[in-house]
């Protein structure tokens, strides 16, 4: 269709008029066919040839270059298109459309791609049996064509599972395409498993039966139908036997003394079926069922495979009280004041008391005096753990046998092993002899004096430790102090007094009913202080790998100071502390020097040196020197020199330490 338009400045006109092409020769310029088709294996597909002719062509089709026509699963429509059912493999190929009219012939070419459907190369078996704890491997696999994009999914009983690397993904299951590795598999896991491979064309699968051998179930319906003091007889109905028969049961029980399950028959095997219907089934347990208590019980089957999950707890049942079963445990006592036997035990716990009412009754005789127990009945006083009976003053820390018993409305319990305990104790009537002190240091005093007479008519109690109490000599009695050693040692030693100094000293034995008499009173002086100036002009030199030499001056002690008696070269390890140094003595009569032997070569030391004297240990040179050993010695002239292997590399080194020295040295030998 065409159309004219003519226009001025007035108005505007249009013509129409048509064009119609009565004879052309067919041409695929505008619409060739396309270049490649692609179609499913097993479906259809339309081969599309749409020329320009006039008038209409007739169609010829070619596959190869061979004319085929319609008939079987192939179809030639009127405007030329040619249509193939069912594709397979052997239509693939090169197709041509010939258009043909009495002004000429043309003809266009395409190429048909049949893609193929996955297939199973390996399918699921249809059922698979494992046990509890195994790893099981599933594995599907299909062949695929590689022009498409494929995906491998899992279901596990209609449910889709989550990849690994899904946040709530079980962590026991491993996916990996057309692998499944489940591992320490469980009964949670048996069901279907259904392999899926998809891809644009087709979907496929194949499905396995997973079957779980294991433990058996819980259980059911645990139920109490008679309980005794000496049995329990409970039904039930059994669970699932996970691919094994059921061989025995376990019977747990618990009360509400405890939380805690215990077992009551680790094999129960004499078990009947009451009901054929349903499977219900009983069994009498025999065991020893603690009175007073309320239970509760579960039941677990047994086969070859292990113990299965213990049952719902059954509704709940009391036992019959009766008499305790057990005595009190850990009888014992003695202490108090003069005139007291206290008895003391641990009073029975609730689940052990068998009934209501709970109470005690206690024994006691002198031991290896009386024959017959004295007794008293506590009844008034209930669940107690303690009573004191009151025995003659003139028994103190005197051995008693004593037993105790437990009652409850029921009856009487079993007595108690015979223990022996001691009366309440009676204060010391012995003082301390010859009490002697002597000075230590400046700030402590040593005190001696002779072991006391530990008889029971003197001592009247177990020794337990001494009290000391000392003062200034300038000050009263009343301003002491007190200071307490307990053991049964006769020494002691008295710390923090001030140096130069007269103390007087007593000393008292003491008992757990208090303490004894004083012993005479004793003067003595600490000695004066201990060295206040650390030695000065410290020097170090190696003398051999193992070996150092030490020097240092003098240290002038004051008038309130004691006469030194020597010194101390301390030696240490850098990394360690200075507790567990070695001292090296040097008395104050020899030269001012040490030396230190025996230390490790390659090893670094820190040192220091003090002086000290009866005042005790002075100040210590600071800071400390630290050095390591090494393969140096010292030649005729104090010099550092390497050892005879390395001889060729012999080199003196001189220390600011050693030029010190000699400065030192001069000046005192001019003097």
């Amino acid at each position: 269709m065409y159309q004219c338009e003519a226009k001025n400045q007035l108005r505007t006109k249009y013509s129409t008029g048509q064009l119609r092409v009565l004879s052309l020769k067919p041409s695929f310029k505008k619409h060739p066919l396309e270049s490649e088709t692609y179609g499913s294996e097993g479906g259809n597909v339309t081969l599309r040839c749409n020329p320009e002719a006039a008038p209409k062509p007739t169609f010829t089709w070619k596959k190869d270059n061979i004319v085929i026509g319609a008939g079987g699963k192939r179809f030639i429509t009127e405007n030329g298109n040619l249509i193939i059912r069912q594709l397979s493999r052997d239509d693939e190929g090169v197709y041509t459309c010939v258009a043909k009219n009495q002004y000429g012939t043309d003809e266009s070419r395409g190429r048909l791609i049949v893609l193929r459907a996955p297939r199973f190369i390996e399918r699921l078996p249809p059922r698979i049996t494992t046990q509890v704890g195994q790893v099981i491997f599933l594995h599907c696999n299909a062949e695929i064509d590689s022009m498409l994009d494929t995906a491998y999914l899992w279901n596990h009983n209609g449910i889709r599972m989550k990849e690994a690397a899904d946040l709530y993904a079980d962590k026991r299951i491993k996916i990996d395409g057309g692998e499944l590795t489940i591992f320490d598999v469980s009964l949670s896991d048996v069901g279907e498993y259904e392999c899926i491979v998809k891809s644009a064309i087709g979907r496929i699968s194949t499905r396995t039966q997973l079957r779980i051998e294991g433990p058996p179930g819980p259980p059911g319906g645990v139920q109490v139908s008679n309980i005794q003091q000496s049995s329990v007889t409970l039904e039930w109905t059994d669970s699932n036997p996970n691919g094994r028969p059921i061989t025995n049961y376990v019977v747990t029980g618990r009360t509400q003394w405890n939380s805690t399950w215990f077992v009551l028959s680790e094999s129960v095997t004499n078990v009947f079926e009451i009901d054929r219907y349903n499977g219900r089934k009983r069994a009498t347990v025999t065991t020893t069922l603690m009175p007073w208590s309320v239970y509760e019980f579960r039941v677990q089957a047994v086969n070859s495979l292990g113990i299965g999950e213990p049952s719902s707890p059954s509704p709940q049942f009391s036992t019959q009280a009766d008499k305790p079963y057990h005595s009190p445990f850990n009888i014992g006592g003695g202490g108090g004041k003069i005139g007291d036997l206290t008895i003391k035990w641990t009073p029975l716990p609730r689940s052990l008391q068998n009934g209501p009412g709970i109470y005690y009754k206690i024994f006691w005789r002198r031991n290896n005096t009386e024959v017959e127990f004295q007794s008293l009945s506590l009844k008034e006083y209930g669940n107690i753990g303690m009573h004191v009976v009151h025995v003659p003053l003139d028994y103190f820390f005197t051995p008693y046998n004593i037993k105790v018993q437990a009652f409850n409305d029921i009856g009487a319990g079993p007595e108690s092993e015979v223990v022996t305990i001691y009366s309440a104790e009676d204060m010391p009537q012995v003082a301390p002899q010859q009490v002697y002190s002597r000075s230590f240091n400046s700030t402590s005093l040593n005190v001696t004096w002779n072991p006391i007479d530990q008889s029971r008519d003197r001592l009247r109690g177990k020794l337990i430790g001494h009290r000391l109490k000392y003062w200034k000599q300038a000050n009263k009695e009343e301003e002491c102090i007190y200071y307490l050693s307990r053991t049964t040692r006769n020494w002691a030693l008295i710390v923090g007094l001030q140096p130069d100094t007269y103390y007087y000293v007593k000393v008292m034995a003491f008992n757990s009913a208090g303490e004894g008499p004083e012993s005479e009173r004793y003067l003595e002086r600490t000695y004066r202080k201990a060295p206040q100036k650390p030695p000065a002009s410290v020097n170090v030199w190696a003398v051999n790998p193992s070996t150092v030499r030490v020097v240092w001056r003098y240290v002038q002690p004051t008038d309130e100071e004691e006469p030194l008696i020597g010194y101390k070269v301390r030696v240490w390890e850098i990394d360690q502390d200075m507790s567990t140094a070695n001292d090296t003595l040097v008395p104050v009569e020899h030269k001012l020097e040490a030396y230190v032997n025996s230390l490790t070569p390659g090893k670094s030391y820190n040192l220091r040196v003090l002086a000290y004297s009866n005042g005790g240990d002075g100040r210590m040179s600071s800071p400390p020197i630290t050095f390591q050993m090494g393969d140096y010695h010292s030649d005729a002239y104090g010099y550092y020199v390497r050892s005879a292997a390395h001889k060729q590399n012999v080199s003196h080194i001189y220390s600011v330490e050693m030029f010190l020295f000699y400065i030192f040295f001069l000046t005192c030998y001019s003097l």
